[in-house]
């Protein structure tokens, strides 16, 4: 776990690291090329409200604000000059940026759509439950969640290899921590995938659903069909009849 430095010094480290950012826009980045492929795969039909939380200076906002024109997109960023720059080369009346984290009082409209790029593992585990909440309060009904992380593995390689690399906060987000997520927000995991960007299994992709439909099914069961009651009294003559062959090989063989 890694220890919380002040909201300071992650503001400052951000800022110092724009450059960066900007580079990853001009110049091809693999990390970045791939979470995009994710995001139009798993994105719901038709998103009419996107949120990215670290959208850094507007990257993948951009790329959404071109493929679905009619969604109304926001990024957030806790780096002021990251949210400057993305404003002054992207911002319009359908994309709007904003110089925020994510508290249950950041938003009160829903959306159908929240990404975290590469930014779920530098959240504090003490800021989670708060991030958590709002996400729970903000995901509309049928709308996903999509992270892309770093794997536990990747970041231990990085500590040893490239600590250079290495941000004031990064966490280990095993399935552990994916599952808190998941249950404190409402949603069931319906992905998870391993990249190989760099290295063999060196980022996750993750997706989650808020589905209301899954629930009222889990807790009021419908009735099985004529049909599919028929397949089960199939099914279970099969099953027995595979147990009568399967206890007469074990009494031959065994005695």
């Amino acid at each position: 776990m890694t220890e919380n430095p002040n909201r300071e010094n992650v503001v400052s480290y951000y800022d110092e690291h724009v450059k960066n950012k900007l580079n990853d826009y001009i110049v091809v980045n693999p990390r970045i090329e791939y979470g995009w492929e994710t995001i139009k795969r798993f994105t719901p039909s038709k998103p009419a409200r996107i949120l990215e939380v670290g959208c850094g200076m507007g990257n993948i906002c951009s790329r959404m604000r071109k493929y679905w024109p009619d969604a109304v997109i926001t990024g957030i960023d806790i780096s002021t000059m990251s949210i400057q720059i993305a404003q002054k080369l992207f911002g319009d009346s359908k994309l709007n940026f904003k110089e925020s984290i994510l508290t249950p009082d950041t938003f009160n409209e829903q959306f159908d759509l929240i990404i975290f790029m590469d930014v779920y593992e530098h959240i504090a585990v003490t800021d989670r439950p708060a991030v958590h909440a709002a996400l729970a309060k903000i995901l509309r009904d049928k709308g996903r969640i999509i992270l892309t992380v770093p794997t536990p593995a990747n970041l231990k390689w990085s500590l040893v290899n490239k600590p250079e690399t290495m941000q004031p906060v990064d966490e280990h987000i095993s399935f552990d921590v994916i599952g808190k997520l998941a249950a404190d927000t409402g949603t069931e995991v319906i992905l998870y995938e391993l990249k190989n960007v760099w290295n063999v299994g060196d980022y996750a992709h993750i997706v989650l659903e808020k589905n209301s439909d899954f629930e009222a099914a889990f807790f009021h069961p419908k009735p099985v069909t004529a049909s599919q009651r028929s397949r089960r009294i199939f099914n279970k003559a099969i099953y027995k009849l595979g147990s009568f062959f399967r206890r007469g090989f074990v009494r031959k063989k065994l005695g």
